[in-house]
């Protein structure tokens, strides 16, 4: 089962041509409509995605996944079946879902209880006095206007390198973020909140990077974020969604150099009305391994500044030249889950609307604020109306390949 939490505004849904949700006792997905269950626990419905399906519940701002065996049991709880009746069934194929464990959290879920989760951390709240006087730069990171305080002086490159396209600004400051030193060794802060302890100065530069994340997760305009990048050529987008180590930054850099042009290497931030991607202009985080590979696409890696990951790992950020960043949002037309890893065998598999939930929530991805039921039935029209693909791939030319025998790249 997976659980995530949803906090969304309530979106004026995109009515997409042919596409419904009917109220219905049970059946599956279809091209034309999303088949919706009326669950007994109050504001909580079940939606049939083929091969599984998702239980929203509006009153806890919560959605969580469930396979076939658990989708049957969970419409056997709500019909009023008990643990005990369910328990005394023999496990089916293996699943967790009819495990007395897996039993019991479904029986929870009819009953509106969702799985513990961490409470979200909380954002400090503005102080102007943690905007020092001194203050080195005022910019705005996605309309955010900020005011950045950095050591001056060698540091300062590693400090302002994420930053460099981010505009001046005059308008008042709504966040500040310092880097600054500590007793043992240097720390990021926000609104002089420390937010990340750093043992090495080179981590400077991603502790300010990680700080801007967080700060757009925390208060840009979006519906759902990504842990994703995002490339679009004409009215092609695609998203690359994985978990770190995967390979996404490294292909959205080389799918830049097929004349696509690059919306954010992390995070994506989806408008549900529009079901388009805004454009942020950052950098592409590349690691080590991937620099020889794309050196020759990107001549200014080669004395850019090397950036320290906690685990020792250096990176680069690739910064696009004004002709390949996109200025406006795109939509969203096609879903990649890329996994690169240099003895796989080149192969892509299509990925239905259930697993496509499921590995966006695997690679990472957030509802803003609070999500009415049309909000949420309208995130799960985009996912069932959006083509979604896995690939396997040892070398970017290989990735490219599969692509474009999907039909995600252009071939002109």
């Amino acid at each position: 089962m997976l659980a995530c939490r949803a906090v969304v505004d309530e979106a004026i849904p995109f009515r997409a041509p042919g596409f419904s949700v009917r109220t219905v006792k049970g059946s599956q997905i279809t091209v034309s409509g999303l088949d919706r269950v009326t669950c007994a626990c109050p504001q909580q419905w079940l939606y049939l995605l083929g091969d599984g399906g998702v239980v929203y519940s509006e009153v806890n701002n919560r959605f969580a996944g469930l396979d076939a065996a658990g989708v049957s049991a969970y419409r056997a709880f709500d019909a009023g079946a008990t643990l005990e009746d369910l328990g005394r069934l023999p496990v089916v194929d293996g699943s967790a879902s009819t495990s007395y464990t897996g039993l019991k959290n479904v029986f929870e879920l009819s009953q509106g209880i969702f799985p513990a989760e961490d409470a979200p951390a909380k954002w400090p709240a503005f102080d102007p006095s943690a905007c020092r006087d001194t203050a080195i730069a005022n910019i705005e990171i996605d309309g955010i206007p900020v005011s950045l305080q950095y050591p001056p002086g060698r540091l300062a490159s590693l400090c302002l390198d994420y930053f460099r396209n981010c505009p001046i600004t005059e308008r008042a400051a709504r966040c500040c973020l310092s880097a600054q030193r500590t007793e043992s060794g240097w720390a990021i802060y926000v609104n002089g909140i420390e937010f990340i302890s750093l043992h090495n100065e080179q981590q400077l530069g991603l502790g300010l990077l990680h700080a801007a994340r967080s700060l757009l997760y925390a208060q840009g305009d979006y519906d759902v974020a990504f842990h994703a990048a995002m490339v679009a050529r004409d009215d092609c987008g695609i998203m690359l969604s994985a978990p770190r180590e995967c390979g996404k930054s490294t292909l959205a850099a080389y799918l830049v150099t097929q004349r696509f042009d690059l919306l954010t290497d992390e995070p994506a931030l989806l408008n549900l009305d529009t079901w388009s991607v805004k454009s942020l202009r950052i950098p592409v985080s590349l690691k080590q391994a991937s620099w020889p590979i794309l050196q020759q696409q990107w001549p200014d890696l080669v004395g850019a500044p090397v950036h320290l990951r906690s685990d020792g790992t250096k990176i680069r950020l690739a910064h696009l030249s004004e002709e390949r960043c996109s200025s406006r949002a795109r939509p969203l037309t096609h879903i990649v889950f890329p996994h690169y890893r240099p003895d796989s065998e080149a192969r892509v598999e299509s990925v239905s609307p259930f697993h496509t939930i499921r590995f966006l929530n695997n690679g990472g991805m957030l509802f803003a604020r609070h999500i009415a039921r049309d909000g949420f039935e309208n995130f799960l029209k985009l996912v069932c109306l959006t083509p979604a693909y896995r690939i396997h791939y040892s070398s970017l030319q290989e990735a490219d390949r599969m692509l474009r025998e999907v039909g995600c790249l252009a071939t002109g």
